[in-house]
């Protein structure tokens, strides 16, 4: 078990990514908190701003301005973290990561670690995907059609923890191993 206590972290601008379900957002959250670092979940900034769930927002604008509104909230996101130096772990939506510029922007500048979850964990965790627009139908029909699309995408990231085998505090320490010690990547 790590001493949370001497963690020193290495990188100071982290990025999860990855399918619905996967815990970007509590795990990104409880980490940010261990190691005194800002948290933002793109998803939450949109709905706050909006004054919509993600789902609405997808009902009532369609999945297209819902991008190039994700896009344009990351890159700002991306140019205060960066301006004010701010220690921070974004949690980014499950389709974030498609987009060309933002992946070339989240690779820059951040260290991205993919949180990769079995698809029979996930649907269990989105359960019938009510609440998550991008589920049409059948929940795992829509998972597995979502990550043959994703995981060219998601496999770009920096680091990748497959969460299959791993219990939460087992999740959550090989994340904070992962952002204290470098690798082999070049962030600026």
């Amino acid at each position: 078990m790590l001493n949370f206590e001497e963690i020193n972290p290495y990188y100071e601008k982290v990025t999860l990514i990855g399918m619905m379900g996967t815990g970007k957002s509590k795990f990104g959250r409880q980490i940010a908190n261990i190691l005194k670092f800002n948290f933002y979940d793109v998803d939450y900034i949109i709905e706050k701003k909006f004054k919509m769930t993600i789902k609405e927002f997808f009902q009532k604008h369609g999945e297209i301005f819902f991008r190039k509104i994700e896009k344009k909230t990351i890159s700002k996101l991306i140019f205060s973290i960066n301006k004010n130096k701010e220690k921070a772990i974004i949690s980014l939506g499950g389709g974030g990561f498609d987009n060309e510029e933002t992946r070339e922007l989240l690779l820059k500048y951040t260290n991205v670690i993919w949180l990769n979850t079995p698809v029979d964990v996930l649907v269990q965790r989105v359960g019938d995907g009510s609440k998550r627009p991008m589920i049409r139908g059948r929940t795992k029909d829509s998972i597995i059609q979502l990550l043959k699309i994703r995981t060219k995408y998601y496999s770009l990231c920096h680091n990748q923890v497959n969460t299959e085998k791993l219990n939460q505090n087992q999740i959550t320490e090989k994340l904070i191993n992962l952002i204290s010690h470098q690798s082999n990547i070049e962030i600026k």
